[in-house]
């Protein structure tokens, strides 16, 4: 099974991806990015950093399953192979899973989508930030993620298998064990 998680800035998307991975079995797609590695973050493990040029290359060759372009001209993508088989976990927009499922033609997909409450979303960009280094740059990227995700997310939930909310003070346990569920059920039933 490949669990799609979709969601907006801040949704925690990325957090439920880490627990899946962490303790539940499941192998991080990891994508290639052009953009710099944030503090702590290593090569390999939470992205293949490259350059533009060798990312267009890479585009030119059809290797990947999805690619999108983001603010500040950053390119992500990832890799049609790592939709085949096994338990996976990945992280996408709604272009790179529209992409992916017309790309790589696999039943065993299951798409989740993640809401969070605009509130919620801020707070936790800036708690990422760091509320004593948050500027404005910071503001203007909140402003340009949110202007982007309202059209990009809007009418998702007819698209996706699941639906979980995520604002504060939700217990991620909770998220994690319903998606767990919900995402076995639709296995065996496409078995049956």
């Amino acid at each position: 099974m490949i669990i799609v998680l979709l969601g907006a800035s801040g949704s925690g998307k990325s957090t439920i991806e880490h627990e899946l991975a962490t303790h539940h079995g499941f192998e991080k797609i990891i994508s290639y990015t052009t953009r710099q590695p944030r503090t702590g973050e290593e090569n390999g493990k939470d992205y293949y950093f490259t350059d533009n040029n060798s990312f267009v290359a890479m585009i030119s060759t059809g290797i990947f399953a999805e690619y999108d372009r983001y603010t500040y001209d950053r390119l992500y993508g990832s890799l049609k192979s790592d939709y085949i088989e096994g338990n996976k976990v990945v992280v996408l927009t709604p272009n790179g899973f529209r992409q992916v499922k017309q790309n790589c033609q696999n039943d065993n997909i299951f798409t989740v989508l993640v809401r969070s409450n605009l509130g919620t979303r801020v707070k936790r960009y800036i708690d990422r930030c760091g509320v004593d280094k948050f500027d404005f740059k910071d503001k203007d990227e909140i402003c340009n993620r949110t202007e982007r995700d309202y059209g990009m997310f809007l009418g998702l939930e007819r698209e996706v298998n699941l639906i979980v909310d995520n604002n504060e003070g939700t217990d991620i346990d909770d998220v994690v064990r319903e998606i767990l569920y919900i995402s076995e059920s639709y296995r065996k039933l496409k078995v049956i």
